[in-house]
């Protein structure tokens, strides 16, 4: 019992990833940004690598800034932290995913805070390893959109779909509007305009994907109107 208590655990993770921010505020301000919009809920350990992978989530409002603003999937390099034995400071191999850290890849993952000094972490040369960005919301998209040509479905912002979830139902974006407002279509294919300004913040504008480019020309001036009614 007395080792399993001396196992790494979720606050120690969190005391690193803030100490990170804090030091990064002035080249990567949006890391400590998304700290404020996300709640930790718990690590696991990794063997093959061998790491710490963080499991996090966020109020629906903090989800859908983060799926418009903070896109992005990468490896931060340059982080340094000491190593209390032999006190020398080594480099931290960190993943970030939304902004947010997701993994560390570490040897004896299950010890991290004790074989490190958690605070006294400094920074190098800072470099980003940009990697895809995996989005499993552009497939159900795709097939709610699969009557539409290519050329039609081109019109809209595929690439950046991402779930909205109202009222324990499910609405994947296919237009930004640019103003906090989307156009998306729910697993039917049904197109709604989502207007969170709006008294009524869902409605639905075409039952078809066909019908609603009867609307829509690529030009999102078309939806001015139908974004307020």
């Amino acid at each position: 019992m007395y080792i399993f208590n001396r196992k790494t655990k979720q606050k120690h993770i969190e005391q690193l990833e803030f100490k990170i921010a804090n030091l990064l505020q002035e080249d990567l301000p949006q890391l400590k940004k998304v700290i404020g919009m996300s709640k930790v809920y718990g690590i696991d350990f990794m063997h093959k690598p061998a790491g710490i992978y963080v499991a996090r989530g966020y109020k629906p409002d903090a989800y859908n800034e983060i799926m418009r603003h903070h896109r992005t999937h990468f490896n931060l390099k340059g982080i340094l932290i000491l190593n209390q034995k032999t006190k020398e400071y080594y480099p931290l191999q960190l993943n970030y995913l939304y902004d947010s850290l997701t993994r560390i890849e570490v040897e004896n993952p299950y010890s991290f805070h004790r074989l490190y000094d958690l605070d006294s972490i400094k920074i190098g040369k800072i470099q980003l390893e940009h990697l895809p960005l995996v989005n499993p919301d552009i497939e159900i998209a795709e097939k709610a959109l699969k009557s539409l040509t290519k050329e039609q479905k081109d019109l809209m912002e595929l690439e950046d779909t991402f779930e909205i979830e109202i009222k324990g139902k499910s609405y994947y974006t296919i237009l930004d509007m640019e103003d906090g407002n989307y156009i998306a279509v729910d697993e039917n294919g049904r197109i709604y305009r989502l207007n969170h300004d709006h008294t009524e913040q869902i409605r639905k504008i075409a039952d078809k994907p066909v019908d609603f480019l009867k609307l829509y020309s690529g030009q999102k001036s078309d939806l001015e109107k139908i974004m307020l009614e």
